[in-house]
């Protein structure tokens, strides 16, 4: 009767080595896959910083070109180089605070903090983007007056810019806010496991 109840009891603690054993193996798998997902959305966020230099690069050589052969000041080309400089500054210092190596080995709460950073840096980007894309809105503007001759081409050009700005806006807002959802899932992702 003892005999059997050893036995019994020894194949119970080997069912239960082997459970620990699987559940050892799963929360292996799960970090994995936690890691990589997370690994992969950051990926996108940095994706996203290089277009944006891309653009900034192209605004920077076309509308150099562009302005210097539209006869636009000197001043006002320095100051749209200079802005579309710091915005792509300000866009790229903050991603390179999220490692790839903190992902794949390090702490994934420290990768969240980041992310949390960066997000709210990207809230308060617009409080510094509008009120300079305003004021450079008014500067094109008054440098199309200054040197159209005909008053009614440089009203048209500066409607077309005002245009091209509200699209560009537009498209720019749903960027932000596209961004912004994807780093509230990462957070999300990782704070759930």
């Amino acid at each position: 009767m003892e005999n059997c109840q050893d036995q019994e009891l020894l194949a119970m603690r080997e069912q239960l080595h082997l459970l620990k054993e699987k559940l050892d193996k799963e929360v292996i798998v799960n970090d994995h896959l936690l890691r990589e997902v997370t690994r992969q959305k950051v990926r996108r966020l940095n994706r996203n910083v290089w277009q944006e230099g891309f653009a900034c690069l192209f605004v920077i050589t076309f509308g150099t070109y562009v302005f210097h052969y539209m006869h636009l000041s000197w001043w006002f080309i320095g100051a749209t180089i200079l802005m579309m400089v710091a915005c792509f500054l300000a866009t790229l210092i903050p991603h390179r605070r999220i490692k790839m190596n903190d992902i794949l080995s390090g702490d994934l709460l420290t990768v969240a903090k980041q992310v949390r950073r960066l997000k709210r840096l990207y809230r308060e980007w617009l409080r510094y983007g509008i009120p300079a894309i305003v004021v450079w809105m008014g500067w094109f503007s008054y440098e199309i007056i200054r040197v159209c001759d005909n008053r009614h081409v440089g009203i048209s050009m500066i409607i077309g810019g005002i245009i091209g700005g509200v699209i560009g806006g537009a498209i720019g807002l749903h960027n932000h806010k596209k961004l912004l959802r994807e780093m509230d899932e990462l957070i999300e992702d990782i704070e759930q496991n």
